[in-house]
Order: C-alpha cells, then sequence, then structure tokens
C-alpha cells in the first residue's frame, strides 16, 4: 500500500509522529480528551470508508441481477449486522473473539493484498499484521483496556502481570518483523516495500504505545486503513467511471455515514450507562456490527474486483 500511495503515507507518518509527541507532553490533556478524539476521527474517517458499500456492490455484481441484486445486497448487509447484534447479547465472548479475528484479517488485509501470495500464507500474513494493530495498544494500555472489554463481555477481566503483558507485544511485533523480512529475503517484497514497512511498524508502535488506547487504535483506524481503503474504493471507482473523484466519494458517502452516525448516538444513548468505559464498549460493538458486512464486502472486491469476472469500464448505476 506504502509504495501506491505515498503522500498519504507521509502524511499519515507525520501525525501519528507529532500526535505522539502531544500527547506525552499533555498526557493529562490527553486522557481526558481520548474518548472525544477517538469519536471524532471515526465519525468522520473510519464510518465513511465503509459507507459506500452498496456502491461497490452495485458494480461488483449489479449487471447479473440488476435490481434484485441490490435488494438481495440491502437485506443480506443489513440482515448480518442483526445476526450479530443478537449474537452479542446472547454470547459477547464468544462475538468479542469473532470480532477480534475477522478484524485482525480485515486490517491485515487492507495493508498487505498487493503482496502476491498463494492463499494461505497471505491470510497467515492479514492475521498477523492485524494482531500487531489489535493486541499492541491493548497490551500497552491494559490497565484502560480491562475495564473497557469488562463492559463488553459483561464480566470482570482478570489482572495480567507486566512480563506477560510485554511478552506478548514483544512477541507479535517479532512476528511481524520477521514476515517482513522474510518477505523480502523470498522476492515477494521489494528492498523500498520492506524498508516503508519496516518504517510504518515502528511508527505505529510508538504510537500505540505513547497514546491513550483508544487514540491510538482511533488514528490507526480512521487514518492508516480507512483512509488507504478509501483510496483503494476511488481507484476501483474510477476504474469504472472515468472521472470519479474523491469529492464524488464524499458525496456519496454522506447520507450513510449520517445514518451510522445517528444509529452509534442512539446506542449510546439507550445503554444502561454513560461512563467512559461503557461509552467505549459500545463504540467497539457498534464498530463490530458495521465491520463484519464490510469485510465480505471487501473480501469480495479484492478477490471478483481484480479478476476478469468484473467487466471493467461497465456503467456504474446510480
Amino acid at each position: 500500500m506504502t509504495a501506491r500511495y505515498p503522500l498519504l503515507y507521509f502524511w499519515l507518518r507525520l501525525s501519528s509522529i507529532l500526535l505522539s509527541t502531544l500527547m506525552l507532553v499533555l498526557p493529562g490533556l490527553a486522557q481526558h480528551l481520548s474518548l472525544f478524539l477517538a469519536l471524532l476521527l471515526i465519525a468522520v474517517l473510519g464510518i465513511p470508508h465503509g459507507a459506500t458499500d452498496h456502491r461497490i456492490f452495485s458494480v461488483l455484481l449489479y449487471r447479473k441481477g440488476g435490481k434484485p441484486m441490490m435488494k438481495r445486497f440491502y437485506g443480506g448487509y443489513l440482515g448480518l449486522m442483526l445476526i450479530y447484534a443478537l449474537l452479542w447479547w446472547l454470547s459477547p465472548v464468544f462475538s468479542l473473539l469473532i470480532f477480534l479475528l475477522t478484524s485482525m484479517y480485515h486490517f491485515g488485509q487492507s495493508n498487505w493484498n498487493y503482496v502476491n501470495l498463494r492463499s494461505w500464507p497471505k491470510s497467515l500474513l492479514y492475521v498477523l499484521y492485524g494482531a500487531f494493530v489489535l493486541f499492541v495498544p491493548i497490551l500497552a494500555h491494559f490497565e484502560s483496556a480491562q475495564p473497557i472489554v469488562a463492559s463488553i463481555i459483561q464480566r470482570p477481566l482478570s489482572q495480567a502481570s507486566p512480563l506477560l503483558l510485554n511478552g506478548g507485544i514483544g512477541v507479535v511485533v517479532v512476528l511481524n518483523f520477521g514476515m517482513i523480512g522474510l518477505l523480502w529475503a523470498v522476492g515477494k517484497l521489494t528492498h523500498q516495500q520492506a524498508w516503508a514497512e519496516v518504517l510504518n511498524l515502528f511508527i505505529l508502535l510508538a504510537l500505540f504505545v505513547s497514546t491513550p488506547l483508544l487514540v491510538g487504535f482511533a488514528l490507526y483506524f480512521s487514518g492508516w486503513h480507512a483512509l488507504s481503503s478509501i483510496q483503494d474504493q476511488i481507484v476501483f471507482f474510477q476504474s469504472q467511471k472515468p472521472g470519479y473523484r474523491l469529492k464524488d466519494y464524499v458525496v456519496e458517502a454522506m447520507p450513510y455515514t449520517g445514518l451510522a452516525i445517528f444509529g452509534l448516538m442512539m446506542m449510546i444513548w439507550y445503554s444502561n450507562s454513560i461512563q467512559m468505559d461503557a461509552a467505549s464498549g459500545i463504540l467497539f460493538i457498534f464498530l463490530s456490527l458495521v465491520t463484519l458486512p464490510h469485510l465480505v464486502l471487501i473480501e469480495m472486491l479484492y478477490r471478483i474486483g481484480q479478476s476478469a469476472e468484473v467487466e471493467w469500464g461497465a456503467t456504474v448505476p446510480e
């Protein structure tokens, strides 16, 4: 991804370094504004990157079935969210495991989809990277994560020793650096790509360790993940509709972005508690509900959109 969008990653690196520095200089302000900053970043950047899923589906499969296919899309998309919401109510622990696994794969896919690997090694690569961006901030700020996770799974979470927490961070970090070295050694990454990925891991590691849990994850999710995904989607739409620009994406994403933000606010409003830990837990549950169907669709985009099955240049239905 870095090689495709060098300017984007330059600003992401710079903003991450500046935010890390600011949080170290003003730690009190950071803690006080952490939930607000997380919500702002996710609302402005994170949610919109999934707000054009209906457009992606229409490009991929509309010509195969017309309007009935779009009805299936809305029914399947909303149905999957409702089923997952019911599962959260019935079994929060199992639902959390699903969220972690699917998120790990999804985050890794957005970073590593450009690498030419066979199916299972590529999936392993995705999961390892996803483990880095999920577990490093959680383990680095376990005291902050503990009450949030407890509110999500509705049961107390046991303490963990610093040795275990730091050891977990070390294992995940070493595995990811090792994977980059292995990919470079077997010729799957150029020298420039390998160094760019190493630099990204170092900056993200510093960001996750130096910033509060919610702030670090929100910047990664909204910037490193969502913005690069938006870039990919715009490139895809441009292949179907010459002249498609960022402003077109913003216009198309606005209605569903507003609807998603409204849904998030309603979830927080109807919560039994509006304490920060409970609100943070609701935020992660909300993200899980919109991530699962989004992940399925993005998997289709990478699998079908890069194959001959899609008629490139076909008219995008309005």
